[in-house]
């Protein structure tokens, strides 16, 4: 299909005409372009403030965001450019000595060098307390401007700069003075934070160094905190555990769980809570009476404003123990006293109100004798009973020979007794030993002068030793009447006898293994006992050895 054309006229060109008027004159050009040059300058000008303004803002979130070492770093990197300098550095101190030190093109090490020069820009900068700037032999200057703390004008930093110029502008000035101020605002704010936590800390350290447990609860009863010693006490699980003085977001509950009077802690907590303080303590269990406490509360105010109250709980376990066996240990001493007291009184009321023959006063006056050699070796055996246990009676220890001390010790036993022989069996190696020779010689005339004594039909007494490479073991056997099982767990216990008509007939204080066993364990050894009724005993002793340096 054939495509139809149509005829389109074109446009006659019609001629140019002028506007009537006339043309702009140059005066007006030059207005035109003088207003584009200052609106130009506006629009720089403009955004250079917004630059400068967007830099503090960093400035000021830098301060706010970060630490005082990393802000420095950001912060010298920011005012450098913002003052058109291109090397300085910020100086921190702390107590008066260099502490941190940020540069940007110049060295530390420079720095450190001028910090100690009593004549630096540094030194003299921070003695005045003002800004100080000096020329630099090479050329240009140096300037320093101290951070001071708003609350004491004292000097915790240094701005350093180098610069070309010799004065900064007006600008540049206020700029830097800005940085100072905020600088120093942000650290004492900052010292202040440390110094709280290190109360804080010292504090926590404080209370976890007290030995009895305490549990701090506030006011409102929504904090309570417990120190270490109660953790201790307590199952853990139910505090936290973190360093310091911990908070204890279960209420505390362990307490309640575990103690063996809950109600009446809970109203000793109530009366607290209510704001009366009792002035006595309360005692309470623990652990179904395995655990002895003492609590009494404190309050704690501040400006006459109650904040909270400690509640103090201590163990009070060993001290009733202590308690009960100083309390058994005078009855047993009194008891034992009044026996021979008793028979030494009646015999010599007999002999003063009576006349008696030969035999019988001689016999009388035998029985007191007995009596009193009884009586004066319980005193004896009772004093060193004391000395054991007072550790500040303790004798001096020094490197001795067992085997020679035993050797010098057997003629007294062999004469203590016609009808025992004393036979010793040494193993080999050094017979070393940390003790003191006094309280040795005193627990082998024990071990071996009871065997002696519970052997009444005479026999043989063996004393054998074996050096390991840890231990030195001695071993005192002898041939006697033998312990009964059921006395063997407690015959080291002070003032125990075996019960039964031979031990009766050699009698003896119950003080001679009491006193060996204290010996042995001062030595940081032990002593343990093997029987065997109609058979004989042996006992034996392990000292941890001390080779002779």
């Amino acid at each position: 299909m054939k495509k139809v054309m149509r005829y389109r006229p074109t446009k006659k060109t019609r001629p140019y005409r002028l506007k009537s008027g006339s043309f702009p004159s140059i005066e007006q050009s030059t207005d035109v372009t003088a207003d584009q040059q200052q609106i130009g300058q506006l629009k720089h000008d403009l955004l250079a403030a917004e630059d400068k303004l967007r830099h503090r803002n960093e400035i000021m979130e830098t301060l706010a965001t970060q630490n005082v070492e990393s802000a420095c770093e950001t912060l010298l990197l920011k005012l450098l450019p913002l003052i058109g300098l291109t090397r300085g550095a910020i100086i921190l101190y702390r107590r008066e000595q260099l502490s941190h030190v940020v540069t940007e093109g110049v060295e530390e090490m420079e720095l450190i060098e001028k910090d100690l020069d009593q004549y630096s820009v540094l030194r003299r900068a921070f003695v005045m307390r003002k800004s100080v700037q000096l020329p630099i032999e090479t050329g240009g200057y140096e300037s320093a401007i101290p951070i001071q703390s708003p609350s004491n004008n004292s000097v915790v930093g240094l701005i350093y700069l180098k610069h070309e110029f010799e004065q900064f502008n007006l600008e540049q000035v206020g700029d830097i003075l800005d940085l100072s101020r905020k600088l120093g605002m942000t650290l004492e704010r900052h010292l202040l934070f440390h110094q709280m936590e290190h109360e804080k800390i010292k504090t926590y350290q404080l209370l976890d160094s007290i030995r009895e447990a305490v549990l701090y609860i506030e006011s409102s009863g929504e904090q309570i905190y417990a120190n270490q010693a109660l953790l201790d006490m307590f199952p853990p699980k139910l505090l936290n555990q973190a360093q310091g003085f911990r908070h204890a977001y279960e209420r505390a509950t362990s307490l309640f769980e575990h103690v063996d009077q809950p109600d009446a802690l809970h109203d000793y907590i109530g009366q607290l809570m209510n704001g009366d303080i009792p002035g006595e303590t309360i005692e309470l269990s623990a652990f179904r009476g395995n655990l002895l406490l003492s609590a009494y509360a404190e309050r704690i105010a501040i400006a006459n404003v109650e904040w909270g109250m400690m509640l103090v709980l201590r163990d009070v376990t060993k001290d009733k123990e202590l308690d009960l066996k100083q309390a058994e240990f005078v009855s047993i001493v009194s008891h034992e006293l009044r026996t021979p007291l008793s028979s030494i009184m009646g015999f010599t009321e007999l002999l003063m109100k009576r006349s008696l023959d030969g035999p019988r006063q001689k016999k009388y006056l035998e029985t007191i004798y007995s009596e009193t050699v009884r009586l004066s070796e319980l005193i004896h055996d009772i004093l060193e009973i004391q000395k054991g246990e007072d550790l500040t009676q303790g004798a001096t220890k020094r490197t001795i020979d067992l085997k020679k001390l035993l050797i010098e010790m057997k003629t007294m036993f062999e004469l203590a007794s016609s009808e025992h022989t004393v036979r010793m069996a040494f193993g080999s190696g050094a017979h070393l030993l940390m003790a003191s020779e006094e309280k040795m010689k005193q627990l082998f005339t024990n071990l071996i002068m009871n065997a002696i004594k519970y052997s009444p039909n005479g026999g043989n007494i063996e004393i054998r030793t074996e050096v390991t490479a840890q231990d030195l073991r001695i071993e005192v056997e002898d041939e006697g009447i033998g312990i009964p099982d059921k006395a063997l767990p407690f015959i080291f216990d002070k003032f125990y006898r075996a019960d039964n008509s031979d031990t009766r007939k050699i009698g003896g204080t119950g003080l001679g293994l009491a006193i060996c066993k204290m010996i042995v364990m001062d030595h940081g050894g032990s002593i343990s006992v093997q029987s065997e009724v109609g058979v004989g005993s042996r006992f034996i002793v392990e000292f941890p050895i001390h080779p002779m340096s």
